[in-house]
């Protein structure tokens, strides 16, 4: 029997792996991680012979376990691949000391930085602060970009962070460093160490952890390979004869469950009510059909029957979620209780992460700790009870005293102040009424954190009660002591004496007094009993914070938090026996082990879809050795027996779900008509769902398939949103909307162009996330964009992820409208072949074209997309948005006329001017000049620089880009640049070089005018100016004895506008033009004088022709006007004369003489126009 041979005897199974556990010291996985070199990083073949397919079943403990190590370290290879690659853009530090220091006997460093800079590297998301786990790359100097660790001179180690001081202090940690570090002479190579963050491998730890320790073999024996044959034990079979009917009619909770969750519900606690065998149940559904609530039913009846239960997520979001959820059952069930008792559900994990709001921080761990802290100190409850106390036996008292102390103050006053005052004391009334408020509020602020924080286990049902009595009573006596019918003196009176009965048949005590009376004798009695119950307590447990986390672990009947975090449980005397894990579907199957592996636990429920988007792999190797897989997976393809299809859903409209329903469940859903359809917009194209063809668009492929867009599918959203709000606003009827795009480039792109116009409208909200972003969400309104849409392009994980689509297929609650291009997607037979098969069966399949307004915007976008507009039109919706401003030469210019439309170049130069800068690129830094960057692009090298130019707001940095030319070629041109840029000041150059990131993105930096930028050393040179940047060849060749005709004249960079590029790529006619770039104030009245001439032209177009020219045309003039003053000949030939510069006339020998100067960039180019001129002159 093969089924039998999987399972292992529990004794030489157990052996086994001790063995292995012992032998694997906690140091293990950082060993072993910091023992690969540069090289073996980058080898993606590094483990491709050591991982292997990870089976469906398998033989024993020791073969299940053994199966995760090697596709656990290649994973983690190809994570800090990933990371060192963008290390550019990674948060970074500059080590101010870095001492040896000792942790629990380990050789270690203390290390103190600078403030983090690029701390917002997490794509904007939130600012990098330290933690375990993280790690870095320590170098002796800030690497550009991965390879700079490879050149000379450069050393580095990885460090790995395992303490750090000072709580939010992020500066001062603990690190392990690699194994043949040597501190000393690292720091003799340089005066500066820098640590730059790769990645936090904590998640790898925790697994590599779970695997090498001891077994829990009672569960780990249930998922090898378990068919669940029996879903209970023999001795157990009595229990659902009558016992647990009862139980289910009592059962209030599962009232509103239909009959699918019900029988989930109710077999999960039949199973856990088993005390003689261990056994796991998956609940599965779709999206929309109650999972979450299934789930929270389990919880709370799990609650109440006191089970010590884990519950665990993949992620924060999803625990959150589950918290939520779980705390409206909680109270829903309660009623309307005045307090609910929450101290038997507790959530840890990081604040920030997890987004504790104020509906779940009363379950949140260190919000407890904080409260049960305040509560139980001495200014708790013990100040607050005792306060009350003697308030209301002895009101009359204080209040005299109180009298007292204003009369003393009163005597150290002036006569006027004692006058103001007269007739303001206070009544006995007032001060009653003030004193009872301050303190009832306190002391109902501790009871409250005494019923809320506390388990009633722990201070007893009875308690609970009379703190609840307690608080109703204190209500109570402080609304009657507000009814305006109170006299003061009377009640004075009433209260000064501990009885009442010799004054009841007074005519002046009304029954308001008596009632009071009465109201204060039951509050004093409830307090004096609770006073002695409470302190009968053992409130050890809070003598500090340690120990009343350890309370609130040990009182709590269902813990909460991520996969990951479950870890701390194996440190802590915690012991559940119950594992609930939500969304298990997305979870890596060696994930799942670490909070498996608790030796307490003996049931399990996973609850998930495996049609939702599993859990990410980078790596390649690992992801065809079925890495990701989850246990939830791995049990159904093992026809895994203990399951429950949850099978009605409620979220979507039958139109949508029709579709994921017949590809994804097998026709096993019931649509349930909760959801009505809803007519947003008019005609069919708008309707629940359907299919817009929009065969028209270029698909922008960039470095990576995250950085793919298609900007007419950007088009074409923003006016279906146009056309949504334009709708709205005759309803204002609350309306949700969401864009689900596979790629982040895609999302940019939308969000740059609605720039947050719908943001200020309340009640019609605009989402744009990733599928990714939307798992587990849902809106009224889903619009998808596939962006793919060239046949050729085989790239998109859209397309080969079934699961993927699903979960973007069935966010929706009213209408799914899904973009996309036919011809491309019909070429995935997997899914989107159906998928265009089944919307035209059904009528759901339309032409952009089809509706009058996208049609429109197809239209526009056509005209603003024409070849040379695409990629150099600023005002066009590729540059619209741009962040920086591009400058390009006319060298570049020429290049690009000479190889055509290149769609590659244009993609760079896009992907330049919004601040994305390839992972390839080569940083060429000289001393005292600008770093140059190389980008390639088929073969061919754009150079690029950094420089400021003054604009109408102040200074701010801009990219040039220098030529597009062949990688043999780039040294003369960098040689070239280094000429220019070394006459610039330290300071200019410094500036430039400043680099500031939004997210992943390179920014650029801006200063105020008042700043006074200087560029060059001289300050006789220009300060400013954008049309002159050094000498530049007109030819490729860059030399430095150029000819004239290659002279060195000053280079032009024309920005990005397609009416100055059309000029200069066409305009041969020698018209005026305008300048195509900003100059200062000077030179602008020097090229606007009546007198001056400004010459432009390409290289090549005779512009020194021109100016050498004009020089005897002007020596020219000059002699024929002395001719006509004073009667000097001259020659025939006019102002081209050979003879002109040997001549004295009479207008030199009567001392007026014409003086020109010629000025040049260079001595060089100087010597070439004088030979020039000597030789016309010789003609």
């Amino acid at each position: 029997n093969r089924r039998k041979t999987n399972y292992v005897s529990s004794s030489s199974s157990t052996t086994q792996v001790k063995k292995k556990a012992s032998a694997a010291s906690d140091d293990g996985f950082t060993d072993t991680v910091f023992s690969w070199s540069f090289d073996d990083v980058f080898n993606h073949d590094l483990y491709t012979n050591k991982v292997k397919k990870i089976p469906g079943s398998f033989r024993s403990v020791e073969d299940y376990l053994e199966s995760y190590d090697n596709p656990l370290f290649e994973e983690t290879r190809a994570e800090l691949h990933s990371s060192m690659e963008m290390m550019h853009r990674a948060p970074f530090a500059e080590v101010i000391s870095f001492e040896e220091a000792l942790l629990n006997g380990k050789k270690l460093y203390q290390v103190r930085v600078s403030s983090w800079r690029n701390v917002s590297s997490n794509g904007g998301r939130e600012s990098y602060k330290t933690i375990p786990g993280d790690i870095f790359v320590l170098a002796n100097s800030k690497p550009e970009n991965v390879k700079d660790l490879q050149r000379e001179g450069m050393s580095w180690t990885f460090l790995s962070l395992v303490d750090h001081q000072g709580g939010v202090n992020t500066t001062q940690f603990k690190v392990k460093a690699s194994k043949g570090f040597k501190h000393e002479t690292m720091k003799q190579q340089s005066s500066s160490l820098y640590v730059i963050f790769l990645v936090n491998v904590m998640p790898q730890i925790r697994i590599w952890e779970a695997l090498h320790m001891s077994p829990n073999l009672k569960m780990i024996n249930e998922v090898l390979c378990n068919s669940g044959a029996k879903i209970q034990c023999d001795g157990c079979s009595e229990l659902s004869n009558g016992f647990w009917d009862e139980k289910w009619k009592e059962n209030n909770l599962c009232s509103e469950l239909n009959e699918s969750q019900s029988i989930a519900v109710f077999s999960c606690l039949h199973m856990i009510d088993c005390k003689n065998k261990s056994s796991v149940q998956l609940i599965g559904g779709p999206p929309g059909t109650g999972k979450t609530k299934t789930t929270s039913t389990v919880l709370v009846n799990l609650l109440r029957m006191n089970c010590k239960t884990l519950v665990c997520t993949p992620t924060n979001v999803a625990i959150s979620e589950v918290a939520s959820c779980l705390l409206r059952l909680v109270l829903d069930a309660e009623g309307n209780d005045l307090f609910c008792s929450l101290g038997g559900i507790l959530l840890f994990g990081t604040k920030e992460k997890l987004n504790i709001g104020s509906h779940i921080q009363e379950m949140y761990l260190d919000y407890r700790v904080q409260k049960l802290g305040e509560c139980f100190g001495s200014f708790g409850w013990k100040k607050w009870f005792p306060s009350m106390i003697n308030l209301l036996e002895n009101s009359v008292s204080q209040y005299h005293s109180f009298l007292q102390n204003e009369l003393t103050e009163e005597r150290g006053e002036s006569n006027i102040t004692r006058v103001e005052k007269k007739g303001k004391v206070k009544s006995f009334l007032e001060y009653m009424r003030e004193t009872f408020d301050s303190t009832s509020s306190e002391l109902k602020r501790y009871i409250s954190i005494i019923c809320t924080h506390t388990t009633k286990s722990y201070i007893s049902e009875k308690n609970f009660q009379d703190m609840v009595s307690l608080v109703r009573s204190l209500v109570t006596f402080e609304s009657s002591l507000l009814q305006e019918n109170v006299d003061s003196e009377v009640l004075e009176e009433l209260f000064s004496h501990p009885e009442v009965t010799q004054y009841e048949s007074h005519s002046y005590v009304d029954e308001i007094y008596l009632y009071l009376f009465q109201e204060r004798s039951e509050c004093l009695s409830s307090l004096r009993d609770l006073v002695k119950s409470l302190n009968r307590l053992d409130i050890s447990c809070f003598k500090n914070k340690h120990a009343i986390k350890n309370f609130c672990f040990e009182r709590a009947s269902l813990i909460l938090c991520t996969v990951s975090s479950s870890s701390r449980l194996h440190k802590l005397a915690v012991n559940p026996t119950i594992l609930v894990i939500d969304e298990a579907a997305q979870l890596k199957e060696c994930e799942s082990l670490i909070p498996l592996q608790l030796p307490s636990l003996k049931h399990a429920i996973l609850v998930g879809d495996e049609w939702q988007l599993p859990a990410t792999v980078k790596s390649r190797v690992c992801e065809e050795a079925d890495f990701g897989r989850s246990l939830f997976k791995r049990l159904l393809l093992n026809n895994f027996s203990k399951k429950h299809l949850l099978n009605r859903q409620y979220r979507m409209h039958r139109s949508i779900s029709a579709f994921p329903n017949s590809k994804f469940y097998n026709d096993k859903i019931i649509n349930e008509d909760r959801v009505e359809r809803q007519d947003y917009l008019p005609g069919p194209m708008f309707g629940p769902y359907s299919f817009i063809n929009v065969i028209v668009g270029r698909e922008e492929m960039e470095e990576d398939v995250q950085r793919q867009k298609n900007m007419i599918q950007v088009a074409v959203i923003l006016k279906i949103l146009q056309k949504l709000f334009k709708a709205w606003k005759e309803t204002k009827e609350k309306l949700n909307i969401g864009v689900v795009c596979p790629y982040t480039a895609q999302i940019v792109a939308i969000q740059e162009n609605l720039r947050g116009m719908y943001d200020k409208f309340d009640g019609f909200h605009v989402k744009v996330k990733t599928v990714d972003g939307f798992q587990g969400g849902e809106e009224d309104i889903i619009i998808m964009s596939t962006v793919c849409c060239s046949s050729d392009n085989h790239s998109s994980d859209f397309k080969s992820e079934p699961p993927r689509i699903n979960v973007a297929l069935t966010r929706a609650r009213n209408c799914l409208w899904i973009l996309g291009d036919e011809r491309s997607l019909a070429d995935d037979q997997l899914v989107w072949q159906p998928i265009l098969i089944n919307a035209k069966s059904r009528g759901c399949f339309f032409n952009a074209e089809d509706d009058e307004d996208l049609a429109k915007a197809l239209i526009q976008f056509k005209k603003e997309f024409s070849p040379i507009d695409d990629m150099l039109n600023p005002k066009s919706v590729l540059f619209r948005n741009s962040k920086w401003k591009v400058f390009f030469s006319d060298n570049f210019l020429k290049s690009l006329t000479a190889i055509g439309t290149n769609k590659s170049v244009r993609k760079l130069l896009v992907k330049l001017s919004e601040g994305c800068r390839p992972r390839e690129h080569i940083v060429v830094a000289r001393e005292s000049s600008l770093p140059v960057k190389i980008f390639e692009v088929e073969g061919l090298c754009v150079v690029t620089t950094v420089d400021i130019l003054q604009g109408d707001f102040g200074y701010v940095q801009v990219l040039k880009i220098w030529d597009l030319l062949p990688y043999d070629d780039t040294p003369r041109l960098i040689e070239f640049i280094d000429r220019i840029f070394v006459k610039y000041k330290k300071d200019f150059i410094n500036l430039c070089n400043e680099i500031r990131f939004e997210g992943k993105l390179e920014v650029p930096n801006s200063w105020p005018s008042s700043l006074d930028i200087v560029h060059f050393e001289d300050l006789s040179m220009k300060k400013g100016g954008s049309n002159l940047d050094g000498a530049v060849s007109d030819q490729r060749g860059y030399d430095k004895n150029s000819k004239v005709n290659e002279s060195s004249l000053p280079m032009k960079f024309y920005s990005m506008s397609s009416c100055v590029v059309n000029h200069i790529l066409s305009d041969c006619d020698g018209r005026e033009l305008d300048l195509p770039f900003k100059v200062p104030d000077l030179e602008k009245e020097i090229i606007n004088c009546s007198t001056s001439t400004f010459v432009q032209g390409r290289s090549g177009t005779g512009k020194t022709t021109v100016l050498t020219m004009k020089l005897l045309q002007k020596e020219y003039f000059h002699h024929m006007t002395m001719e006509g003053f004073y009667g000097v000949k001259t020659n025939a030939f006019g102002p081209v004369n050979r003879n002109c510069g040997a001549q004295n006339n009479s207008a030199e020998a009567q001392g007026s003489s014409l003086r020109q100067l010629f000025v040049t960039a260079t001595p060089t180019l100087c010597k070439s126009v004088e030979q020039h001129i000597f030789n016309l002159r010789r003609c």
